[in-house]
């Protein structure tokens, strides 16, 4: 089938997503159908100039051997363990837009644009290859399988749990792997370049499934405190380069006020901000890497080495605790746990409790009924020097591995190249241009900012193999000196880094 032909199939499915469940008068605001041209470049206008072609999703059809498999199944693992919930605690409730396994196979139609754009492309990809789509749901973990003789032809899982099995012979390099185009757009190029060892890599995401996408970190900002109190404008801010760390604690440091005149901060007050305390989802982690901050980076002959920047580290600690640790000015998400319950850490921003609020792509869902006007902005750079904004994404996050179980490379290939392709073209702007953009934003504004935190994702070795190195960083975080807890110990963090790639290396032999 040609180019053309699939792409008017594509996107003539996702526009009767809404009446293909036989529902006989759909919610417009459910139809599925993409902006035009024109009201995408009105969109975009606020951002960056970007290709058009690019914005819409035109890739080219990957050149990839026209293949009938007799209708033989596409095995793909995804079991219960990489549920939203699972991978993010019990701290995230159903805020989430979608759980990671809904971006790769539903059993049904049933008029939601994504789930229905999901069911066709599946759909397309049965009938172009003579193929089944096939899902492995289980509660066993992937690696007992793959190590049992279990046929697969691929797994979703949670990157750590990947990278932890790295060193049992499990996964297979995708780097090489028959009919991959890493470099192409529907994969994630700043992952290949955050995670892999020489020319190793044994998980990666594509738009195959939006589960990191979903997962990346942003800041939220209530549009009625920011006016209330005279206060300048992020967007600006954000368009004229000024969005900084000083600028954004500034504005924090502005807003707080004891709203029912008790002579304490509580809960029905006014903060600067909310931030999450964890370490592992937290506004710290969020802003050392915003402001360029790593772990580590890749090396020629050592594969990947240590990369701290302690005066940095150490600045960036000491001007966090003035402002977010200072709970007359912020609220953090663990004290609103023990005191309210995990669900009030959203509920409070919802209520218009704060200026700012911490959190997530897939947090949009729970704030669609917010009262006032919201807005979103990246993490800010440290200064105005600061070519580019980094968002971290959630190290959990969901990807793919290859098991070495699986029977046929080249048709393992073939399918999960084209359907990266395809998911690109199709479930990627119902997700992202529709559900995310369409129907959670407010404003043109919020989404050239969600374009900047798309394009500026940061996916880190360090966090995704159990290196020890975050427990140590947010060790110095708590006890305030980046020097005595991580740079003291570089001995110790270089070993276990090295050891990691040791695994990586040998498992690739």
């Amino acid at each position: 089938m040609k180019k053309k032909a699939i792409l008017t199939a594509c996107f003539l499915a996702l526009a009767l997503a809404a009446v293909s469940c036989g529902s006989e008068t759909p919610e417009p605001a459910e139809s599925g159908s993409l902006p035009s041209t024109e009201e995408a470049s009105s969109a975009e206008s606020t951002g960056e100039s970007e290709d058009p072609e690019e914005t819409w999703y035109n890739l080219p059809e990957p050149e990839l051997p026209e293949m009938d498999y007799g209708g033989a199944p596409f095995l793909i693992y995804f079991g219960d363990s990489v549920d939203i919930n699972d991978v993010l605690g019990d701290y995230f409730k159903e805020s989430a837009l979608f759980p990671a396994k809904s971006f790769i196979w539903v059993e049904s139609l049933n008029g939601e644009v994504v789930n229905d754009a999901v069911y066709n492309r599946n759909l397309l990809i049965e009938q172009k290859f003579n193929i089944k789509f096939s899902p492995i749901q289980t509660t066993m973990e992937a690696y007992p399988l793959v190590q049992a003789g279990e046929p697969m032809d691929l797994v979703q899982a949670k990157a750590p749990y990947i990278a932890e099995t790295v060193n049992t012979g499990s996964w297979m390099n995708m780097i090489g792997f028959p009919y991959l185009s890493l470099e192409a757009e529907y994969w994630n190029k700043r992952a290949l370049q955050g995670t892999v060892v020489e020319d190793i890599a044994y998980f990666l995401p594509s738009d195959f499934c939006l589960d990191p996408l979903a997962n990346t970190g942003l800041i939220y900002f209530n549009k009625r405190i920011l006016q209330e109190n005279d206060l300048e404008n992020p967007y600006d801010l954000v368009y004229n380069n000024e969005w900084t760390l000083e600028k954004f604690m500034s504005l924090v440091r502005a807003v707080p006020r004891d709203l029912n005149g008790d002579g304490k901060m509580d809960y029905s007050d006014l903060y600067g901000a909310l931030a999450r305390y964890q370490w592992r989802t937290g506004l710290f982690f969020q802003i050392y890497f915003g402001i360029g901050l790593t772990f580590t980076r890749e090396d020629k002959e050592q594969g990947r080495v240590l990369n701290f920047d302690g005066n940095l580290a150490q600045t960036l600690i000491d001007q966090m605790w003035e402002v977010f640790m200072d709970k007359t000015i912020c609220a953090n998400s663990w004290d609103i746990k023990e005191d309210m319950g995990e669900e009030y850490y959203e509920t409070m921003f919802l209520e218009g409790h704060a200026l700012f609020c911490q959190d997530f792509v897939f947090s949009l869902d729970a704030f669609r009924e917010m009262e006032d006007d919201f807005g979103i902005v990246p993490n800010p750079k440290f200064d105005t020097k600061q070519q580019e904004y980094y968002q971290r994404v959630y190290p959990s996050s969901t990807m793919f591995a290859i098991p070495v179980t699986v029977q046929d490379e080249e048709k393992t290939g073939i399918l999960t190249e084209y359907c990266s392709w395809l998911s690109h073209n199709t479930v990627l702007p119902a997700y992202y241009e529709v559900t995310v953009k369409a129907k959670r934003t407010r404003d043109n504004d919020s989404v050239a900012m969600l374009d900047i935190v798309r394009k500026s994702q940061v996916y880190e070795f360090g966090e995704m193999y159990y290196t020890h190195i975050p427990h140590y960083v947010w060790d110095a975080f708590t006890l305030r000196n980046f020097a005595n807890k991580v740079l003291a110990s570089e001995k110790f963090l270089g070993k276990r880094l090295a050891r990691y790639v040791k695994f990586i290396r040998n498992a690739a032999e």
